[in-house]
């Protein structure tokens, strides 16, 4: 915000070779109470208080037709507030003199609050509307109303328009009623003087609890005297006058380099300070407002309805004020789908010179909306268009991460089929269908369970059935309706044990803890063997135990030699065996042994899909 200016001496230290000036005598009244603006001076009668005035240099005083006592009147612009008995009279406005009344900078706004009140009401003085209620403290000025919203800011809001204007200052700061005046602002708890319009950097300065802002100065009392500060002035010079009776002065309402004082006789006293800097004037405002933020929401929407918001701010540069933002101009593109190249850009009429930060419109399912936004200032000066800010509204299906069934041979007593969908917005629901094949039988037609359709699921768990070939397929849809295609079939099978095959040769029926179904046949001698009729299936598969010492067999379905297995292992165990894949076949399966060694069958699958 710029270098901070260091006094030697706080304002109000008067340097001991300054010379003190007497302000010009007024003649013709003796004051209890003074205001000047411009050429109006208004003072009160120290017996009666009547209020009088004069605008000829005390030729001649004229009664106002009120008094004024308690407190000290306020005199800003053409604006008088007297305090006459219990009343306290602004313009048409009336208020308990025991309440805080406060006559705005420039007298166009005025504050009242009561003292239980924890906000004030500020009022259009001319109009007698109440335009705000405010919690102190606060500071008006002209039509703007500037208070520390948050630490480090203070803004400046115009009653009138609406508009807002920030300026930075030490995070300490507050603002207090009087304390904005023309460009300078006198803040307390943080000992700064910061120019609202720009471009002088803050000064560091004190002052006492009397002081008050004119316009480019400060005034207050030091010992029997008043001290003046130049606030245009980078060094802060100061200027010594009276001598003051108490407290009784006032700045110039006008905002005129003047002041108004009571001498300890009584006598009203002018001082106009001819020797303080020129304003300094500010550069032109040159410098577009800048991006803050934007979003347009989720990069992928599960919604049609898509949103814009945005927040600008004219930055406050030594070298070129801030006018502030004025107005913003938005425009779009969009793509169909994900392969489609993006469309021209779309300005519509209604979307240029926006007041608003924000904006939306609807979108078809799958089109990606890109916005960009830029801001103008009151200086006319037009940021570039702002970088894209995409939204999808999700057009793709879900995607299947996880399928399985476990092993597709099922020899547990329990089995579960799970699932698992990833979505660019979430899945909704799931649809799964089933088929089966009863032993001999080939699958059947697809079943769409009801309570399996728009489900929540993603597990199914079920009790599985000898000899039965079980499948699935599920779909996921998102959100917004998109649904996938049907999953690759999974499918489960229960083996025939070896009790529902028919035995012939020399064969021995015996239990084992590692069989399914804890039973197995063995066949003993070479051609010995294990049928069972009207088998259907595409594949099969042996379930045997293999170990040391075991011999071979081989497999025919409908008089079809499928292969051979042998079940010489080194370690025993139950082992699955897929033999090749056939045609679909119906018919009679063989298990033959063809060797002298034992064959130890366990069971035998078929498999009507893969």
């Amino acid at each position: 915000m710029g270098s901070v200016v260091l006094l030697s001496l706080t304002a109000g230290q008067a340097r001991a070779a300054d010379p003190v000036e007497a302000g010009v005598l007024v003649p013709g009244h003796a004051a209890a109470d003074v205001a000047v603006s411009g050429a109006r001076v208004v003072v009160s009668d120290p017996s009666t208080h009547t209020v009088y005035e004069t605008s000829n240099n005390g030729t001649t005083w004229t009664a106002s037709g009120g008094t004024s006592s308690g407190k000290a009147l306020q005199l800003e612009g053409s604006t008088l507030l007297t305090f006459d008995g219990s009343t306290a009279k602004v313009g048409g406005l009336t208020f308990p003199a025991t309440d805080d009344v406060v006559l705005g900078k420039g007298g166009v706004l005025a504050s009242h609050r009561a003292p239980s009140s924890a906000t004030a009401e500020v009022y259009d003085v001319a109009s007698k509307t109440k335009l705000a209620d405010v919690a102190p403290p606060f500071a008006l000025s002209g039509n703007t109303l500037w208070k520390v919203t948050e630490p480090g800011h203070l803004d400046g809001k115009n009653l009138t328009t609406g508009v807002v204007k920030t300026v930075l200052v030490a995070g300490a700061c507050s603002v207090g009623a009087g304390a904005v005046n023309g460009r300078w602002a006198v803040l307390s708890g943080c000992n700064q003087v910061v120019d609202v319009n720009g471009p002088q950097p803050p000064r560091n300065l004190t002052v006492g609890a009397d002081s008050q802002l004119g316009n480019g100065f400060t005034v207050q009392t030091s010992g029997s005297n008043l001290v003046v500060t130049d606030l245009n002035d980078p060094a802060l010079g100061q200027h010594t006058y009276g001598p003051v009776r108490d407290t009784s002065f006032r700045a110039d309402g006008s905002g005129l380099a003047k002041l108004v004082y009571a001498d300890p006789s009584n006598a009203v006293r002018v001082a106009t300070l001819s020797w303080l800097t020129p304003d300094p004037q500010p550069r032109p405002d040159t410098v577009a407002p800048v991006l803050t933020s934007a979003t347009a929401g989720d990069r992928v929407r599960d919604n049609t309805s898509l949103t814009f918001e945005w927040a600008y701010v004219d930055p406050q540069d030594p070298n070129s004020p801030a006018s502030g933002v004025k107005s913003y101009d938005l425009r779009y593109q969009q793509r169909v789908n994900r392969s489609s190249p993006y469309g021209a850009w779309n300005q519509p009429a209604a979307w240029q010179g926006l007041t608003t930060t924000g904006a939306s419109l609807t979108a078809p399912i799958g089109t990606d909306t890109c916005w960009q936004v830029r801001a103008r200032d009151y200086a006319g000066n037009l940021s570039a268009w702002s970088a894209s800010y995409c939204s999808e509204v999700d057009g793709t299906a879900p995607l299947l991460a996880t399928w399985r069934i476990g092993d597709r041979v099922q020899l547990s007593g329990s089995a579960t089929v799970r699932w698992a969908y990833k979505d660019d917005t979430g899945v909704a629901s799931y649809d799964v269908v089933y088929k089966t094949a009863a032993p001999g039988a080939a699958l059947g037609k697809w079943i769409y369970p009801a309570v399996w359709q728009n489900t929540r699921i993603t597990s199914i768990t079920w009790t599985p059935r000898l000899g039965w070939d079980e499948c699935f397929m599920v779909r996921a849809r998102d959100y917004l309706g998109n649904v996938s295609a049907w999953s690759a079939p999974i499918c489960s099978v229960v083996p025939d044990d070896d009790r529902a095959l028919t035995s012939a040769g020399t064969v021995t029926r015996t239990t084992s803890t590692l069989a399914f179904q804890g039973t197995t046949t063995v066949l003993k001698a070479n051609g010995a063997y294990l049928t069972k009729a009207t088998e259907a299936g595409l594949r099969i598969a042996l379930v045997a135990i293999h170990g040391p010492g075991q011999g071979r067999v081989d497999i025919y379905h409908a008089n079809i030699k499928i292969g051979t297995v042998s079940l010489s292992a080194s370690t025993t165990s139950r082992v699955v065996t897929y033999l090749p894949t056939t045609v679909f076949r119906t018919g009679a399966v063989k298990i033959v042994s063809t060797s002298t060694a034992p064959a130890t069958i366990d069971g035998i699958a078929f498999l009507r899909a893969p």
